[in-house]
């Protein structure tokens, strides 16, 4: 399922689908400035997305040998509910 599957089905249960976009479009750009704030986003009995800074490595390149330095990251991470199949 996709965003548009997920504004086909809102639309078809509350409102007209310029309606269910906008919704789901400002549940998408809440999300996203709570998570770059650094914030933990909760869904009750769906899952939890929170950012997490991975560490700077440094890797190889097969071919020559040389080392290439892999800059730290912001990632997100998500764990899913324990009710979110029952």
């Amino acid at each position: 399922m996709n965003k548009e599957d997920i504004i086909q089905e809102l639309s078809k249960h509350l409102f007209d689908k310029k309606q269910a976009k906008a919704a789901v479009e400002n549940t998408i750009k809440i999300m996203k400035d709570a998570l770059k704030k650094g914030d933990k986003v909760v869904l009750s009995n769906f899952g939890t997305f929170k950012t997490k800074e991975s560490r700077p490595i440094s890797l190889k390149n097969p071919k020559t040998g040389k080392e290439i330095p892999v800059p730290a990251k912001t990632r997100i991470r998500f764990k899913a509910s324990e009710n979110i199949l029952k």
